[in-house]
């Protein structure tokens, strides 16, 4: 990745999250906006991925390790990660969780976000997507170049991957639901679940930005210590 490339994603990375942030704090975003926000974004960000892939030219001459075949198969693999949690996100964050607590006017928040009625969530996905498209333009100036190693489980998805579960255990805590274990933070609660997940993605957004450039991601580093 190039230092402009970079900054732009720098750039993007920052609207994006100060925007889902005041969306949290003035728009009464819920823990399901913050959670199928991070999946809409890692889905834009592989359908990306997938279309430079393809744009890729391979050199027959100098056949790498790391093929065209192998990189589209590796995002296979993400976007059936991506299908199963699309399930468990919609189903339970979007509907058991506020059915179990008869809160009709947050299951119809989440049916506008759902059905991209929801002006604040339409506007993080519109950053993502302009995010890729000027990432897209970039690499189709680069197509001769390496396509870089990555594996199937991308930092993004172990973060979309924590999220899920840490948002549920939260949840549990401070709903109630195990009285043994409830707390609350009266009306900071919104804010205590909330914003953990954003601090989560934006250093792993940060981190993944900063090594683009050793072709690595965070599950790379991971797997060579």
């Amino acid at each position: 990745m190039n230092k402009a490339q970079r900054n732009i994603n720098i750039i993007m990375m920052l609207l994006f999250s100060a925007y889902a942030i005041y969306s949290i704090i003035y728009n009464s975003a819920s823990i399901f906006f913050i959670i199928y926000l991070f999946w809409f974004d890692e889905l834009i960000r592989n359908v990306s991925l997938l279309i430079q892939v393809r744009m890729h030219r391979e050199d027959p001459k100098n056949i790498r390790e790391f093929t065209r075949q192998k990189a589209i198969s590796n995002i296979k693999t993400r976007f059936f990660f991506l299908f199963i949690y699309s399930v468990f996100i919609v189903l339970v964050f979007g509907l058991f969780f506020h059915l179990a607590q008869d809160e009709k006017d947050a299951l119809i928040k989440n049916v506008q976000i759902f059905m991209f009625h929801d002006i604040s969530f339409n506007v993080c996905l519109m950053i993502a997507i302009v995010r890729e498209i000027l990432q897209i333009r970039s690499t189709s100036l680069r197509r001769d170049e390496p396509i870089p190693t990555f594996t199937a489980m991308s930092g993004h998805l172990i973060t979309l991957h924590l999220s899920i579960i840490f948002g549920a255990f939260l949840w549990a805590f401070t709903s109630g639901k195990f009285v043994n274990f409830s707390f609350s933070l009266g009306l900071l609660n919104k804010y205590a679940i909330i914003l953990p997940f954003f601090l989560i993605k934006f250093l792993v957004d940060l981190y993944a930005i900063n090594h683009s450039e050793k072709d690595k991601t965070v599950l790379d580093t991971l797997q060579n210590h």
